[in-house]
């Protein structure tokens, strides 16, 4: 069977791709480790985070949104059969312009109001497309487990990675029509879900459980 390798968005753990459990690979879902500073850059964070992954083949590698940014640099490193993007993209310049201000704004607030904010707002919350009781209450206790440290740290790696545009690998990206986090226009996926948000792989899980079992058999065929 094969491997998948996936990393969560930021503000999320492994509890994300709990509906993932039923695709056809052997589903492992990798472990945030901490920055070593601030201004670490995503792709040091990167090569450092390659270093405590089993790369036993055959395996593919993927993630939602942020996950999915740090699963292309990983497979700059681990060589993965493909790579699996879910709402996510290949840039930061795919990020609308005042996501700029609000990750600076994230730099200021206090650490121990962060993340708890952010869970219970509902602004948030719908932006991520979460519509039932279940999906919020998973999304609020995902991020509030989260250190606002990270959060802190991720919102500003984004901004400084060059991209990944240069990989050897298949790349299959999944995205959903309604994401408001990165927004279809901004992106060039390989398959689209209708109606979908930025939480795609919880709120149309079948549909990305497909998607996924496809890449997987045309990257390890």
């Amino acid at each position: 069977m094969v491997r998948l390798l996936l990393l969560p968005g930021v503000g999320a753990d492994r509890r994300l791709f709990e509906a993932q459990q039923s695709s056809s690979a052997e589903l492992s879902v990798i472990e945030w480790i901490a920055p070593i500073a601030r201004e670490e850059s995503l792709t040091g964070y990167a090569k450092r985070l390659a270093a405590t992954i089993d790369t036993s083949p055959p395996f593919a590698i993927g993630g939602a949104s942020f996950g999915g940014m740090v699963a292309l640099e990983l497979a700059r490193h681990l060589r993965p059969a493909a790579v699996i993007l879910i709402a996510s993209c290949r840039s930061p310049l795919s990020l609308p312009p005042h996501y700029r201000q609000l990750s600076w704004l994230t730099q200021f607030l206090p650490a121990a109001l962060l993340t708890g904010a952010l869970a219970r707002s509902r602004f948030v919350t719908s932006r991520f497309g979460l519509k039932t009781r279940d999906e919020r209450r998973l999304f609020g206790d995902m991020l509030r487990a989260t250190p606002p440290s990270f959060v802190q740290w991720a919102c500003r790696a984004i901004f400084g990675w060059p991209g990944a545009a240069d990989l050897p690998m298949p790349i299959h990206h999944i995205h959903g029509t309604n994401d408001r986090i990165i927004p279809l226009r901004c992106v060039r996926p390989t398959a689209v879900v209708q109606d979908a948000g930025h939480l795609v792989n919880v709120t149309h899980a079948s549909e990305v459980n497909a998607f996924i079992d496809d890449a997987i058999v045309a990257g390890v065929s």
